[in-house]
């Protein structure tokens, strides 16, 4: 198992005054503190998890699922001996790069995005807070240690052109090109090498657990999701997905166990159900959280992650979600819509002189900068970087008053 990292050793790519004697905070302290403290984050909350913030206010956005993921990995980090102030920085950090309209968003913006860069929610994420993000004058970015970085660094590979020709149509995990120095220095100065810190390994399985238990918990609250559902055999696609993901620990599973394994937490909701209706499914989500936190060590596959009985139930909900749920049409439909508006508004900012009084001022500014440079990658990125940070209401929003005819106000904000 990797060492963990200890706020003694932390590093900032720019150094800052000494602080004041009475701030008690370590340098961890002070890394989560900044990313809460973010624009960034404070949008998680207006951004689709699975099911639109439109849908209503039971169900989770990036942010409140930012939050259970920080949640149980700090309980993890505590089990381990890691930071427990880092792991949760890395947590409340590691989505702050979606996109409106969840994973349909983050694919449309890579494929307008295909041939200056393209486009992904980790790369995103460390863009954003190492140079979109303007807390200090003295640097660009939240200036984090470099040990939080580090843990947000997923995907140790560079998404240059060659990747994203390689990859075909499909999305490339990692950083952006022009951030290889940076991430060449973060792996400099915490000594990770291209395997994943400790903390980012923590903040995965903790990702894992939460989204496959709560996603099952919207699921069923949505009526997308039944007991009945859970009791057929599982398609061939889930029973694939499923050994797909198993890969690290060199075993698979057949049809006969994940359906197994899907009917026992059916059988378990019913159950629960049975002595309270109101809260079964909030007391499955507790137990299978506990039942999946509990195991999480060092594996033999030499990673951080719950035990293979548990990972194949985790990857059983996860699969079966994506095909009973994901690709349902009640959710694609309106997925749909939220391409269609990131294209068209990609589109009409992307019109040279016309586009820049359609900015804010400070992305207008940068997008001016651009087309006197004649810098076309730059120019792109700019309209990328607005879209990327819109919520999904404030996208539509910002649609109908270019679109819509007799919407919008002189007064409305942007």
């Amino acid at each position: 198992m990797m060492t963990p990292a200890r706020a003694s050793d932390a590093i900032r790519h720019t150094p800052e005054p000494t602080r004041a004697a009475t701030d008690r905070r370590s340098e961890f302290e002070h890394d989560r503190s900044r990313i809460i403290h973010s624009a960034a984050f404070r949008r998680l909350q207006g951004k689709t998890q699975v099911f639109g913030i439109y849908e209503g206010d039971f169900f989770r956005t990036r942010l409140t699922h930012s939050l259970e993921v920080a949640q149980i990995a700090k309980g993890i980090a505590l089990t381990l001996g890691a930071d427990p102030d880092l792991v949760e920085a890395v947590c409340l950090a590691h989505d702050l790069g979606h996109p409106p309209f969840g994973h349909n968003g983050e694919r449309t913006l890579h494929q307008l995005m295909r041939a200056h860069g393209g486009f992904e929610g980790n790369a995103q994420t460390l863009r954003i807070v190492t140079r979109l993000e303007q807390k200090h004058v003295d640097y660009a970015g939240l200036n984090l240690t470099y040990q939080t970085l580090d843990g947000m660094l997923k995907y140790k590979t560079c998404i240059d052109a060659t990747a994203i020709a390689n990859a075909l149509q499909d999305l490339v995990k990692g950083f952006y090109a022009e951030d290889r120095a940076l991430v060449e220095a973060i792996i400099r100065q915490t000594g990770s090498g291209q395997q994943r810190s400790l903390e980012c390994q923590i903040m995965d399985v903790a990702d894992d657990i939460a989204y496959s238990v709560h996603d099952l918990e919207d699921s069923l609250k949505a009526g997308l999701l039944t007991p009945a559902d859970l009791r057929r055999l599982p398609p061939v696609r889930v029973v694939r997905d499923v050994n797909t993901r198993l890969t690290a620990w060199g075993q698979t599973v057949t049809e006969s166990t994940v359906h197994r394994e899907l009917a026992q937490i059916a059988d378990r909701l019913e159950q629960l159900e049975q002595r309270s209706l109101r809260a079964g499914r909030k007391m499955l989500t507790r137990d299978l959280i506990h039942e999946f936190v509990s195991p999480v060590a060092c594996q033999s596959h030499g990673l951080i992650d719950t035990d293979f009985p548990n990972r194949v139930r985790i990857e059983s909900l996860k699969a079966f979600e994506s095909y009973k749920v994901i690709n349902n049409p009640r959710v694609t439909t309106l997925s749909h819509k939220g391409k269609e508006v990131l294209r068209r508004l990609f589109a009409v900012l992307d019109q040279g002189q016309e586009s820049i009084g359609l900015f804010p001022e400070d992305h207008g500014e940068h997008y001016e900068n651009a087309l006197l440079n004649g810098d076309e990658a730059t120019r792109k990125r700019v309209i990328c970087d607005f879209l990327a940070g819109m919520t999904d209401s404030y996208a539509l929003r910002f649609y109908s008053r270019l679109f819509v005819p007799g919407e919008g106000s002189f007064y409305e904000m942007l």
